[in-house]
């Protein structure tokens, strides 16, 4: 009957002939045969594949197909062209699965390579039941009729029974209408079949090859069981089958099962004696009036068998068969769609030469051959293998892969962690190392820098002890003169000593400054009031001032922070910046030669020690270098001051900064933490 498919596809599903007025399957005889015996010659051991079954596909493959050229056509060619129309005529129902296969592969290959809409309709002759002359004159009388309304543009046949009843009423039905024969004994139509606009294509069974192939395998064999049908299409097959094996009779007895019913057959063929063998030649309908589908008949046939089993259709390998040089039903239906697409594409049906499509290279079942302890060694050569057992490299690839793949990377982690710590510990021991070598070096550039200052401090260190040496002399003479002149006084020497003594601790303070200034050796950190020492330092260099006709001034604030540090160096840094400002000051007149020394906290944890000149100032140049060693703006400098004590002040976590100053001159201004326990 006619179904509407959307975008205006359509495609007739007819499966029997009940639109023609014919009942239904079981209102038929039974034993309706047509005499296809009597009309079909021995072909020396050769069948061919519509001699045996045809089938029509599955109503939902149809459908998908259906579906795909829809989606490949598109809607707008769809809707733009006329529908072909295609009438497939199938010997059989759809108890022939190889067939369902060609069938399936005819219509899916038309649907997706043909540019146009299809129009598909199929009758079937259901041979395996209904064989008489009156079932397809009833059937010639439906076609007849529904011709008046659907005339196709293209007739396919599927089988030698509906090639014969397409060349037998083709004058009748089709006269002008291409014919594309599949799978049908090319003897078996009238001699002119082909000149009237028709052309072939089909696939011829070599039964001598393929019991080869299994005694290949097995030779030992002594029995081969043959599972065949009781229609008369099937005695038929068994004709031609133990003509093709008459050779071999003398050496194995051939059983033939067609007059068994299909529980019978199981029933033998769980119990077959050794060396046998199976082969499934076709089952259609059984001696009991069953009809059975092939290819569920041969899986249950495997479920029981204690033999090994082959067949004649790749399709079922992996149902239960060995295998062989198998037939692939599909390749006749695509070879057939690609004629029959060039024919409605206007091409003479009688263009084409007539088709055989070839058996494939030999394949086997991986699990038939282990289970039935058959040698690969015994497989013809090139042969492929199908349906192994993964290894554990197979199953489980990805895993060992990644598992590979996580090992070698965890690997490179481990190694370049490795790789990384050694490196890390040469770099810290070298670190240390260097610390050392820059602690060495900084002692001995403080060392220098010591010597070097003890040039420049030794006048006022000379000015210094004078004053407290002449003091001594002066108190030492005044009290031998009033002795001399008995006018000694007990108190008043006593004064006399009182000040000799503190002039001598005063010399003596002045020289073990020195003895540390220079003094090589760890320095000895503790707390130091900062006001307490610019006090100092500014006592020391006054007879500098003096020399430099220079005012000393210090501005010093109230509650400042102690700092930690070694007093001797901060002496040293701030005698220093002292010496350079006044020597900056050269040049300056005397009325403006003014140093400020000033203290202050800045609220941070650091207090704040700066040096003020009022000399020249310094030059952009200098100022980029002004810390580097070697550098210097004095003719007889070292260039050494400087970075001795910017590396004094760092050493003590500070640090020193210099610029100009807006009204002349330089200000140089350090920065010192407080001692721990105030900050």
């Amino acid at each position: 009957m006619i179904q509407h498919v959307p975008q205006g596809l359509l495609v007739n599903r007819n499966n029997h002939a009940g639109a023609a007025g014919l009942g239904p399957p079981g209102s038929l005889p039974a034993n309706a045969a047509v005499g296809l015996a009597a009309t079909r010659p021995a072909c020396a051991g050769l069948l061919q594949l519509g001699d045996v079954w045809s089938a029509r596909r599955a109503p939902l493959l149809a459908i998908a197909a259906t579906v795909a050229a829809i989606l490949i056509l598109g809607p707008g060619r769809v809707e733009g062209a006329e529908p072909k129309r295609v009438l497939l005529i199938h010997s059989f129902g759809s108890a022939a699965p190889p067939f369902t296969v060609e069938s399936t592969a005819f219509e899916t290959e038309l649907a997706e390579k043909m540019g146009a809409r299809v129009d598909l309709d199929e009758v079937s002759l259901d041979m395996a039941r209904y064989a008489d002359p009156d079932t397809q004159e009833a059937i010639v009388n439906y076609l007849q009729k529904r011709q008046s309304k659907w005339q196709p543009d293209l007739v396919v046949p599927i089988g030698a029974p509906a090639a014969i009843f397409v060349a037998k009423n083709r004058d009748r039905l089709f006269p002008e209408t291409p014919i594309v024969y599949a799978s049908a004994d090319r003897r078996l139509l009238p001699t002119d079949a082909l000149e009237k606009n028709a052309a072939y294509i089909g696939q011829v069974y070599d039964i001598p090859g393929m019991l080869e192939d299994m005694l290949q395998l097995a030779p030992a064999t002594q029995n081969i069981v043959v599972i065949v049908g009781a229609t008369p299409l099937e005695h038929l097959w068994q004709e031609v089958f133990q003509k093709a094996a008459e050779p071999l009779t003398k050496q194995i007895n051939f059983t033939y099962y067609s007059d068994l019913s299909f529980d019978q057959m199981l029933q033998r063929v769980a119990k077959l004696p050794p060396n046998s063998y199976i082969f499934v030649l076709l089952l259609l309908r059984d001696s009991s009036g069953v009809t059975h589908n092939g290819d569920e008949a041969l899986q249950r046939l495997h479920q029981v068998a204690n033999a090994p089993i082959n067949a004649i259709f790749n399709h079922q390998l992996g149902l239960g068969i060995v295998g062989g040089r198998l037939y692939r039903a599909d390749r006749v239906g695509k070879a057939a769609a690609g004629i029959a697409i060039r024919i409605l594409g206007g091409e003479p049906a009688s263009s084409f030469p007539p088709t055989m499509i070839d058996r494939m290279p030999p394949r086997y079942d991986s699990r038939e051959l282990k289970r039935w302890n058959i040698s690969e060694n015994l497989l013809p050569p090139g042969s492929t293998i199908l349906f192994r057992e993964p290894t554990v490299w197979g199953r489980y690839q990805s895993w060992i892969i990644a598992g590979i793949s996580i090992f070698i990377l965890q690997a490179l982690l481990i190694t370049g962690l490795l790789a990384n710590l050694v490196k890390r510990h040469r770099v810290e021991r070298a670190l240390k190392q260097a610390e050392v070598e820059a602690r060495q070096h900084l002692e001995q550039i403080s060392l220098l820098g010591r010597v070097s200052l003890l040039g420049e401090m030794a006048a006022s260190l000379a000015h210094e002890l004078g004053q407290p040496l002449a003091a001594i002399t002066t108190n030492a003479n005044a009290g031998m003169r009033f002795i001399e002149k008995d006018m000694a006084d007990p108190v008043m020497l006593q004064e006399i000593l009182a000040d000799v003594v503190s002039d001598a601790h005063r010399a003596h303070d002045i020289i073990q400054n020195v003895r540390n200034t220079i003094k090589k050796g760890d320095s000895t950190r503790r707390r130091i009031d900062l006001n307490d020492l610019v006090t100092k330092v500014a006592h020391v260099v006054r007879p500098d001032a003096v020399g430099y006709s220079c005012e000393l001034e210090t501005l010093l604030a109230d509650d400042l922070p102690s700092i930690e540090g070694d007093p001797v160096q901060i002496q040293q840094v701030l005698v220093n910046l002292v010496s350079n400002a006044f020597d900056s000051m050269r040049l300056t007149p005397p009325s403006r030669r003014r140093v400020e020394i000033r203290t202050k906290g800045n609220g941070n944890n650091d207090v704040e020690l700066s040096v003020r000149d009022h000399g020249t100032g310094i030059s952009h140049e200098a100022q980029r270098r002004l810390f580097d060693r070697f550098f210097t703006t004095k003719e007889k400098g070292l260039g050494m001051g400087l970075a001795i004590v910017r590396s004094i002040v760092e050493a003590h976590g500070g640090k020193i900064e210099a610029e100009n100053a807006d009204d002349g001159g330089a200000r140089f201004c350090l920065t010192l933490p407080v001692a721990k326990a105030e900050s």
